[in-house]
């Protein structure tokens, strides 16, 4: 972590708000493990499943952050190209299109993510309730912060109408899975 953080201070492009996002989400894998894990030593049924679920979640999250700062580097590569290149308008908009992507599947795994939340509710012990309480506002802020890259991205993008109505559908659904705290 501290590396990331590292990286993440250094004046470069990438790793980014994508990629911070990212770990933050994990965040939030991590501390339902930890409430699921402290259910399970209750035996709480269904707290193993949990575990599982917000583990692999949190893998799969740090590998997207190093994708999502791959995606960033082939924006930067598109508007390297010089101005009078007659394909320099289609690598940008293409570039563009997936660097949205990138956020959009954050916003996928940030969903699947919400979903564990709601099943951790019922086997989180009470004095681990605020530790609960922080991964769903964990999952909210990466939401927050991978929706607003998508947007970033969506002007000049190759298939931006596309784009921002999956990004709405994606709100949409993470809005109807995600607990309120």
């Amino acid at each position: 972590m501290d590396r990331f953080l590292e990286e993440l201070a250094a004046a470069t492009a990438t790793p980014g708000g994508g990629a911070a996002a990212c770990y933050v989400a994990a965040t939030g894998a991590a501390l339902v493990e930890m409430c699921a894990g402290l259910g399970q030593k209750k035996g709480k049924p269904g707290a193993e499943e949990v575990v599982l679920d917000a583990t692999a979640l949190r893998g799969e999250l740090v590998r997207q952050a190093e994708l999502d700062g791959e995606a960033f580097q082939q924006v930067l590569a598109a508007y390297r190209l010089p101005k009078e290149d007659p394909v320099r308008a289609q690598a940008i908009a293409a570039a563009l299109r997936i660097a949205a992507l990138s956020p959009l599947r954050i916003l996928d795994q940030v969903i699947a993510l919400a979903k564990v939340i709601a099943r951790a509710q019922e086997i989180t012990p009470p004095s681990a309730n605020s530790d609960w309480e922080s991964a769903s506002v964990f999952a909210r802020a990466a939401a927050d912060v991978a929706a607003r890259n998508v947007r970033v991205n969506l002007s000049g993008a190759a298939d931006a109408q596309a784009l921002a109505s999956d990004l709405e559908d994606k709100l949409q659904k993470l809005e109807g899975v995600l607990p309120k705290v």
